[in-house]
Formats: structure tokens, sequence, C-alpha cells
């Protein structure tokens, strides 16, 4: 927004300069974006009256005038306006003054005349919009006055930007408010102007559209001249505001906008069906602009009409059938309080413009009826007219009574500041909220224009950029905090696994915490989504219960991109809902990778297959045995949400559940658009117990021997604990024991399986003998003959 400084002395004039008032601007949470000086680019122009005009002989165009500047000799002046004529006070340019683009004025001789200088318009003199009509000013002005120092040009125009919790920084009213504030000064109060009602014609307001338009206020003037000049004080400050039309009702529905926030709409009567309507478009509605331009318009889209045609949309966006031109006489004044999701609705098909950017903002509801009878004085002192009562319908009662509790205590432990209680009070009484202290707390409730305060943190805010921030103390912050251990071995994990996955050709990625539910509930249908109140987009709406949903959608993605190999990891944050935790929600820290397509690029030597199962798993457990024991790693076969029921098992570190491993589940494929080679791990630190650091062991210095056995087991029996019995039972020798072999035949009976164990021994202390590793071998296969009925192949 852009205006001037003298606009805003008007409404308040602290005793500061204009430096500090810039200042004050911008403590008060507006920012000032740019001052510029205005200084007019004319001098030697003055005030002169016209005693005497005659037509020219020579041409029916030009006037012959005398005109008195004050001085003992009349000035002989030839002029072309077509407005000028006999004591009209006016602004001349004498022989020797310069105009903008340094145009120096000298006696000139046209059509046989001599002219001693020229009547000046507001254009000559850089200002406004060209008119072709010389200067009128009033016939108190006095004769010979600088036009300079009389029209007050000299100014500060200043460009204020507010963020969108901040719509009082978009009028000069907001503006005045905060700088009184800060000032411990009170604004003039407003002044309600009731128009005498003149006509009791009315017209008739149908709200169809409940939700949408809470509250339509409507007035009818009749019989207005709109022909008329645009007062000077007016152009002036419009001028400064960008904001300046030739068209003399918009500049005053503009005036009101940047004066007290309020925005207005102003629709030709004429053309107007008996009532208004304000509803939602139907589908491949359409609405017709000026120079032809046609906008279709969809059920989202709200719209003022009568019975036949829309009039309009809301931000001014009228039909050009209802638009103001020269020949209006009748006019339908018009506020409106709508909600902000229509309005986001119409920014996205329409584009925002001024009017829209203050609906978006939000606006002060209990000033629409002011607005109208400001608006309405406004016309009929400038275009005269006949206004009748003002209409108006609610859908919902606007009743503004959000309570706040504010703590003594708290503000000063924020602030680190100790407030006395009377001067927190000033500044709340002083921002116009209404409050009631008791003995360590206030409750307040915010000012109708300030809606974006809705919590105690709020009022602080509040109460901070009055007190003035440099006046805080930057003492820095103390807390005790209880470093938990748990935290630093988890950083540990997290970087010794990243590197083992980079070296394994995996990329890192980087989520949103925030995905789409409908991808979650695919994947994890018997989960409870957490949703967002406020979310970014629809898509963007639920926290996430496992880092696998951005997996997945990156490996969508890249392809789409045709990347046939790809290997991708993430740790994050995930949370799911848990009433034994803090705010009822539970956080944990999750490692996940997945890999999909080709195992390796096509190459001239190796041949191409597709990734499986068991080159996940392999990684995970290079991962494993960085920081702890692979025997105390364990494979459980089960059913998980989102994994293939065949291919999938859960992970447990010493019985602890740690995660989950195995291969998109076939309904998921073509849902997320992944293939069948797409395998995914997750693993949550938050769950493993202190673990040991590893220790450096010397290597024995003797040599290994190795023993092979084939045992048939029933095909019901889970390998990994035949190879757990098989370790427990060498528990106190070091025995590497490997599975190297399974085989189903349908020679075994029973359903049986064969596997074949290798068993690697070796001593740090000396040599062992055949002897005593047969006799061990004997007991071991004694031991799985009995626990699991194994018997021994030969």
């Amino acid at each position: 927004m852009k205006f001037s400084e003298k606009w805003l002395r008007e409404w308040i004039d602290p005793k500061v300069n204009s430096k500090i008032l810039h200042e004050q601007i911008s403590s008060s949470g507006i920012e000032v974006e740019h001052v510029k000086k205005f200084k007019s680019t004319f001098y030697g122009i003055v005030v002169g009256k016209i005693v005497q005009c005659i037509l020219h002989s020579q041409s029916h165009n030009l006037k012959i005038l005398k005109v008195d500047i004050g001085k003992k000799e009349l000035l002989n002046i030839v002029c072309g306006a077509s407005n000028c004529c006999n004591g009209m006070k006016v602004a001349v340019a004498t022989v020797g003054s310069i105009l903008p683009n340094n145009i120096i004025i000298n006696k000139r001789v046209l059509k046989g005349e001599l002219s001693e200088g020229m009547l000046c318009s507001f254009f000559e003199l850089g200002l406004f919009f060209n008119d072709n009509k010389i200067i009128e000013f009033s016939k108190k002005t006095p004769v010979g006055i600088n036009v300079n120092d009389y029209l007050s040009l000299n100014d500060n125009i200043i460009k204020v930007a507010t963020t969108s919790n901040r719509p009082d920084g978009l009028s000069i009213l907001g503006l005045s408010r905060n700088i009184a504030a800060i000032n411990n000064s009170k604004i003039s109060p407003l002044i309600y102007k009731s128009v005498p009602v003149i006509i009791e014609k009315k017209i008739d307001i149908d709200i169809q559209a409940k939700k949408e338009c809470i509250n339509f206020v409507g007035r009818i003037v009749q019989n207005i001249d709109i022909n008329v000049d645009i007062p000077f004080w007016m152009k002036k400050k419009l001028f400064f505001s960008d904001l300046l039309s030739e068209n003399i009702i918009t500049n005053i529905m503009n005036y009101v906008l940047i004066e007290i926030g309020q925005p207005l709409n102003v629709l030709n009567l004429d053309n107007i069906n008996n009532s208004i309507i304000i509803r939602m478009a139907k589908d491949k509605e359409n609405i017709f602009l000026e120079k032809n331009i046609e906008i279709r318009l969809n059920k989202n889209i709200l719209v003022v009409s009568d019975k036949e045609k829309i009039l309009s949309v809301p931000g001014n966006i009228n039909s050009y059938v209802v638009n103001i031109n020269k020949n209006t006489k009748n006019i339908l004044l018009t506020s409106s309080l709508i909600n902000r999701k229509s309005i986001s609705y119409i920014i996205k098909k329409m584009k925002s413009n001024k009017v829209l950017e203050y609906y978006n903002y939000g606006i002060d509801p209990f000033l629409q009826n002011y607005a109208i009878e400001y608006a309405t004085d406004l016309i009929i002192k400038i275009c005269g007219g006949i206004p009748g009562p003002i209409s108006s319908k609610k859908t919902n009662s606007i009743v503004y009574n959000n309570k706040i509790r504010l703590n003594y205590e708290k503000l000063n432990k924020i602030t680190g500041v100790s407030f006395d209680v009377i001067v927190v009070s000033k500044i709340l009484h002083s921002l116009d909220y209404q409050l009631n202290f008791q003995e360590k707390f206030w409750d307040v409730i915010p000012p109708s224009w300030r809606f974006d305060i809705l919590i105690e943190e709020d009022v602080i805010s509040d109460i901070l950029r009055i007190y003035g921030y440099n006046k805080i103390c930057s003492t820095p912050l103390k807390e005790f905090l209880n470093c938990n251990k748990k935290n630093e071995l988890t950083d540990s994990l997290f970087k010794k696994s990243a590197i083992i996955l980079i070296n394994q050709g995996y990329y890192e990625v980087i989520n949103y915490g925030f995905i789409d539910p409908k991808i979650q509930n695919l994947i994890f249908p018997n989960k409870k989504n957490l949703l967002l109140s406020n979310p970014i987009s629809q898509d963007m709406s639920c926290m996430r219960v496992s880092l696998w949903p951005g997996l997945l959608k990156n490996i969508s993605y890249n392809k789409n991109r045709q990347q046939n190999s790809i290997r991708i990891f993430e740790s994050g944050l995930c949370f799911s809902i848990d009433k034994t935790e803090n705010l009822s929600v539970k956080q944990e820290v999750f490692l996940a990778a997945v890999i999909s397509g080709n195992y390796i690029k096509e190459n001239w030597y190796d041949k191409t297959r597709k990734m499986d199962f068991y080159d996940l798993k392999g990684d995970l457990e290079s991962i494993l045995e960085s920081f702890c024991k692979l025997d105390h790693i364990e494979f459980r076969r089960e059913i998980i949400s989102g994994l293939h029921p065949e291919q999938s098992a859960s992970i447990y570190f010493k019985n602890y559940f740690i995660g989950n491993i195995g291969a998109i589940h076939p309904r998921l494929e073509k849902e997320l658009n992944v293939n069948s080679s797409t395998f995914l791990f997750e693993i949550s630190f938050n769950n493993f117990p202190d673990i040991k650091p590893l220790k450096i062991q010397e290597i024995s210095k003797f040599p290994t021997i190795r023993r092979d056995i084939a045992i048939l087991i029933s095909e019901d029996i889970a390998v990994y604990t035949v190879i757990k019995k098989c370790k427990n039972f060498f528990i106190n020798q070091k025995v590497e024991i490997n599975l190297f072999d399974i085989y189903f035949c349908k020679e075994f009976y029973n359903k049986k399986k064969s596997l074949g164990i290798s068993f690697i021994f070796q001593n740090q202390e000396r040599t062992l003998k055949d002897n005593e590793i047969n006799l061990m071998m004997n007991d071991c296969i004694g031991v799985l003959n009995k626990k699991f009925q194994a018997i021994l192949r030969k």
C-alpha cells in the first residue's frame, strides 16, 4: 500500500520527525519498503484571476484573457482551454516560470496576439492525468500566492508491505491505531455519519450461498452527477497512492478503501432486475466483462446476480452491463463480508487485484455500515444524489469474542523482562483490547480488526511491538538440558549406516514429514492417520507413520524418468497416535531403504538380473554388523502390511522388534506405479537397547578347521532356529557357522528338507585336533536330533 505522510498525519500527528515516524511504522510490525520524497518540478506558478475573457478574432478555439496576478499591470494571455471564463481563479505560469521537463515560459505571439504566460492544467504541472482543462481554484483563494505553497505538494510517499496476519496494515486507520499506541496517544474516534434517507426505495437481498457470504449490505442512491470534477484533496491523496482514476465513483471507492480498509462496490442500478441474489455459479456459466472479455466460471465461484444474469464476482469484477459509465444516474452501493475460502477460489480463477487482496487478508466486520455511510456522504457531497435506506442480510451472527488468558509469569519468562502490571494494561488498552486483570493473569479480548490474535503468544507479540523490541535485553536463553546418551548413540548409528549404504551405491533422499493420507491408507490400512488442521495442500495433510510412502513416491518419480536401477535411503522422524506420550503423539527415528529394478547397469561382462530380497537383506546385514553381532539379529517370517505375504520378515535384535523387510505387495504395484522387483526395509533405532561398542580382538595365528554336515529336518522348521541352536551349543568356542545349501526332493518322505551347514573352528591359543572336533560335532548332531529329530545324511 502507498500513501502520503500528510494523509497519515491527518489521523494521527505525533510530535516526531518523519524518520522516527517511519521507524515507528516498522516497529509496529508493518514493513516500510521505501520512502520517496515528492517535490514539485515547477517554479514561478502563481494564482491569478481572469478579469476579462473574449474570443480570439482569428480562432474560435482561442480566447484572449486579461489576468490579475496581484501586480499593477494585468497580463495578456492567449488560452485554448474550454473551461476558462470571467472571474475564475487559475494557475498562471508567468514569463520565466519553469514547468516539468525544464520547459521555460517565454512571451509568444499566437494568431497575432501577444501572450505573456500561460494558464496551466494539473497535467502540465506534472500531476494527475491529461483532461485538457485548466485548474480552477476556489473563489476564496488569494491572488498572487505561489501555487506550490498553496497546493502543499511537497510530501513523503510511503510504501508499506504487510503480512497476511496484519490486515490492519492495509489502511490509514489501521496504521494510525498502531502509531497512536506507540506514542501513548489516541486517534479521533470514528464519527458515524448517518446520511438522511430521502427515498424509501431499497433492493431485496437473497443470500443462497449461506456458508460463503456471511453479510451483504446495499444502498440505492439516485440522481447522481458522475461527470463532476474530482476534488483536489482527493485527487492528490489518490495520486500519491497510485489509485487515481478518471471515474469519480471509482475514486471515492478507492479513497474509502485506503482510508479505512473497507472494500466497496458500485453497480449501475438501472440494469439490475429488482433484486440481488448471492449464490454459487453454475458450471460453465459465464460473466461478460468490458472489452469483450468472457470468463467461464465453475461451481466454486461466488457470484452476485439478479434473476436473469450475473452482475459481479467479489473483488469488484463487474459485468459490463452494470459497470458505471458517463450516463449512469442511479447506483447500488454494496459491501459484503465473504468467507476467505471462497476468495481463494476467485483468486485462482481470476488472479488477484487490489480489492481481492483486502478480502484475502481479512476485513473488519464491524465497519461495513460505517463504510457505506461514509461513501454515501462523499458521493452526495461531490456528485449530489438522493439516498435510500440501507438494506442488509446476514447469514451468521458476527460476534467476536475470542477470550485469551495472558499469564503474568509466562509473559515475563518469554520476554525476559519483569513487566509492571500497569504498563502491560496500558499497552493493551491503547491497542483497544478488552481486558479483565486478576491476581496473576489478564483475560483479554482482541479488537474486531485483529482476528489474527488467537493464542497467548500472539498477545505477547502485540505487547512487545508497542513496548519496543529495542528495550528487550539480548540475554541468551538458558536451559538445563538432560542430554540422553541414547540420542548420541542414535546419531552415531545413522552416520555409520549412511556411509555403508552410500558405499553400496545408495542415494540419500529427504522427504517431507507430511504425506498424502490416501497413499498411507493404501500401504497401512489399519493404522490411524494423524491429520493436520491447516495443511499446505491435500497431498501433504497427514503426518507419516513410516518412511516408505515417501520413498515409494521417489521410486515412481525416477521410474517415470527411465531410471532402471534405483537404490535410495532416508532417515527421519515418523509419527503415530499414542495416548501415553506427550500430546498423544509418539515420535520415532527410522532408517529405511528401497531398491528397485536391475541389480547392475547393463555391461558386456555381467549378466543383467533383477534385484531380489537377498540383495537388500545383505545390505541391511552390513549395516547391522557394523554395530552389533549378527548372532543377535533374527529375521522372522511374518505377514506385514504393505509387503508381499511370501517375501516379508520382521527383524528382531535380542528379541526386541526393530523393523521390517520385504518385497512390495502385488496389490500396490499398480497403485503406486512401482514394479515387482521393489524391496524395502525399515528399522527404528529407538527400539534398540543400549548397544555396547564392538571390541577389537587380535586375530588368531592358528589354522582353521572346517567340518560340513547335511541333515534332514521337517519343512516346517525355520532354518534360523537350527543355526541358532548350533551357535548356542558352541557358545564357549570360536566357531563360524553358516548355511550353504538347502535342498528339497520328492524322495524325502514326510515333507523333509536337507540343510548343508558348515562349521569353521579356530582357537586363539593352540591348534585344534581332529579327535576333539569330531567329538564336538557328534555331540552337536545329537542335540539337533533330540531337538528337531534331525537325521544326518551320508
